[in-house]
C-alpha cells in the first residue's frame, strides 16, 4: 500500500476502499481538520502490524479506517495513495528526510552519525506526537512570533492563521485562491508573499503565504500559541532530521534554499482523470553473438503502456488560464505540441511555476469539441518592496 507521510497528522490512517473487510473495530471517531466541511468519520482497527522499508515495524499499530467519499488525494499529486502515515508513527525514531536524493533514512536513537555535529539543532514541541517549531514572520515592518505546525503534508510554503495574528493584515497585491484540500473538504482564503519568515538562524525572502478563509479553519482543533504551519514548499529547501525522541529537529540548506518561492501563474489546478491504453511503436531489434544490436529501420512492432489522463479541476478568478477560456472539467489532450501522457501531474505543475512571461499552449476537450488555447504565464503576486 502507498501511504503520505503527514507530520501534520497524528494517526495513521487507511481510506476505506482500500480494505475489503474490518476486523477489531472498538469505536467511531470523527477527524476534524481545515475545510468548509463537517470532518471525516474514522473507524478505529487494533492488533495491526505494520511494516515500513525494512527497519520500522510496529506489531500492535491502531489505524483508523476512514470514510473517503470527499477525500480524493490520489489525483491531486498523481500517485496512489492508500492512505496516511501519521507523525505518531515516528515517535521512537529520528528519521532523516533528503528532498534531493527522494530518500528517508530511519536511525536508532542511541546512534547519531558525526555528520550531524554540522547540522544545525532546532528545540522542537511535540504535541499529541506532531511537532512544532517556533518561527517568525515579517511583513512591512510588522514582525509576529509564534508557534508553527511542521507539516510534510501542506504543499504551501506557509499557511498562517490570520485570526491568530494580531494587528496584521493581509497586505495587497494578494488573490483569493483555492489552497487545498482538508479532512474537512476543499480550502479556500488568500495568497500574497511576505517580506519574510525566520526559523532559527534561517531566514527566507519573500516566501509565498496562504491564509485559509474563516468557514475553512472554524472547525479544527488549533493548539495554543500556534500561528500557522509550515509547508514542503519551504522544508523541501532543506536536509531535515526529525528527532522525535529528544524533542529536536536537524536543518541543513540544500541547493534549493535561495531559489525564488514561483506560484503556480497558470490560474490552474489540474488533477489525474483515469488511465488509458496507448499504443507506442518499438523498432525491431537483433542481437548478434557479440552483443551489438541490428536495428531493422523499415520493420516496427508495437507495444501498448498505461498513460495517465488529465483534466482542469480549477480555474483561478482572473488568471491567464480563465482569460484564455479554460474552464472546470477541461479535458487535457496537449500542452506545448505534446501530447498530454507525455508528462506527468509533477510536470505540468512545474511548467507552470517555470517562467514568468513563458507562453503556453494547450489542445482541451470540452462536450466532445476539441479547442485550442495559448496564454501567458503571469506572477499575479510581484513582492512590492515598502
Amino acid at each position: 500500500m502507498n501511504f503520505l507521510l503527514d507530520t501534520g497528522v497524528k494517526e495513521t490512517m487507511v481510506f476505506g476502499k482500500s480494505l475489503g473487510e474490518v476486523d477489531s473495530t472498538i469505536f467511531k471517531n470523527k477527524f476534524q481538520g481545515l475545510g468548509r466541511n463537517a470532518g471525516v468519520d474514522g473507524i478505529l482497527a487494533i492488533n495491526n502490524h505494520v511494516i515500513v522499508g525494512k527497519k520500522m515495524e510496529d506489531i500492535d499499530h491502531p489505524i483508523f479506517i476512514l470514510d473517503n467519499e470527499h477525500i480524493d488525494i490520489s489525483s491531486r499529486i498523481g500517485v496512489e495513495v492508500n492512505g496516511i502515515l501519521g507523525s505518531r508513527f515516528f515517535s521512537d525514531y529520528r528519521i532523516e528526510f533528503d528532498f534531493l536524493k527522494k530518500r528517508i533514512k530511519v536511525f536508532p536513537n542511541e546512534n547519531t552519525p558525526k555528520s550531524w555535529s554540522k547540522l544545525t539543532i532546532l528545540a522542537i514541541e511535540v504535541i499529541g506526537s506532531r511537532p512544532f517549531v517556533k518561527i517568525s514572520v515579517q511583513q512591512d515592518n510588522l514582525e509576529i512570533n509564534g508557534k508553527a505546525l511542521i507539516d510534510m503534508g501542506n504543499s504551501d510554503a506557509v499557511l498562517l492563521l490570520k485570526n491568530r495574528l494580531k494587528d496584521y493584515e493581509v497586505r495587497p497585491p494578494f488573490i483569493s485562491d483555492y489552497i487545498g484540500q482538508g479532512f474537512n473538504g476543499e480550502i479556500y482564503g488568500l495568497r500574497n508573499r511576505i517580506k519574510k519568515l525566520t526559523i532559527g538562524p534561517f531566514q527566507m525572502s519573500f516566501p509565498l503565504v496562504a491564509y485559509p478563509e474563516f468557514e475553512s479553519v472554524q472547525n479544527a482543533k488549533i493548539v495554543n500559541e500556534r500561528i500557522g504551519s509550515i509547508g514542503n514548499e519551504l522544508l523541501r529547501r532543506f536536509k531535515i532530521i526529525f528527532d522525535y525522541p529528544n524533542k529536536q529537529i536537524y536543518l541543513s540548506k540544500n541547493r534549493n534554499f535561495d531559489k525564488f518561492y514561483y506560484l503556480n501563474m497558470s490560474g490552474l489546478e489540474i488533477v489525474h482523470n483515469g488511465m488509458k491504453w496507448e499504443k507506442q511503436e518499438v523498432p525491431v531489434t537483433l542481437k548478434r553473438d557479440d552483443s551489438k544490436d541490428i536495428n531493422f529501420n523499415n520493420k516496427l512492432q508495437f507495444k501498448f503502456v498505461l498513460k495517465p489522463l488529465f483534466k482542469i479541476d480549477m480555474v483561478r478568478e482572473a488568471s491567464p488560464a480563465q482569460l484564455a477560456g479554460l474552464r472546470r472539467d477541461d479535458k487535457i489532450l496537449a500542452v506545448n505540441g505534446k501530447s498530454v501522457s507525455a508528462y506527468t501531474l509533477e510536470d505540468l505543475t512545474n511548467l507552470m511555476k517555470s517562467e514568468e512571461g513563458k507562453e503556453i499552449t494547450m489542445k482541451i476537450e470540452r462536450n466532445g469539441i476539441k479547442i485550442d488555447v495559448r496564454f501567458t504565464l503571469r506572477d499575479p503576486l510581484p513582492f512590492v518592496q515598502n
